[in-house]
């Protein structure tokens, strides 16, 4: 998202992050990366559960070649995960991505089929605009 530059509030949205942990863990995460104003704790999992978000097969961990190949593009961006910071039910954790309205509708749902799993930011942002500008 930081590398974006895109000003989501001038496109008139906000962007959140949900992070597995407190509020004070996920500033404290996402301060590491300039991004702490963006990111709502959630120790309970509960905004998962509410998207049907599954624990991911660990057994398929560093197999599954869909996976592999999302680790190695991150690992040549910069991005690595840190397991000494991760719980291994936490690093198991589906992710997802969801565009959500001002009433709290769902518009359009990601769920990801491995951990790694989420649209690169330029396609969430260019489905937001076009979600959001158009009038149904």
């Amino acid at each position: 998202m930081r590398e974006s530059g895109y000003d989501t509030a001038q496109a008139g949205f906000r962007v959140r992050f949900v992070t597995i942990g407190s509020q004070a863990k996920a500033e404290e995460f996402c301060g590491q990366h300039g991004m702490a104003a963006y990111c709502t704790g959630d120790a309970d999992k509960r905004t998962y559960a509410a998207m049907g978000l599954e624990q991911y097969n660990l057994l398929k961990l560093f197999t599954d070649p869909a996976l592999t190949k999302r680790r190695g593009e991150n690992k040549a961006a910069g991005f690595s995960q840190n397991w000494g910071a991760t719980k291994l039910q936490d690093g198991a954790q589906l992710p997802g991505a969801a565009i959500v309205d001002a009433s709290g509708t769902i518009l359009w749902l990601h769920r990801g089929a491995h951990p790694g799993d989420l649209p690169p930011v330029g396609e969430l942002l260019g489905r937001a605009r076009e979600l959001l500008a158009s009038p149904d």
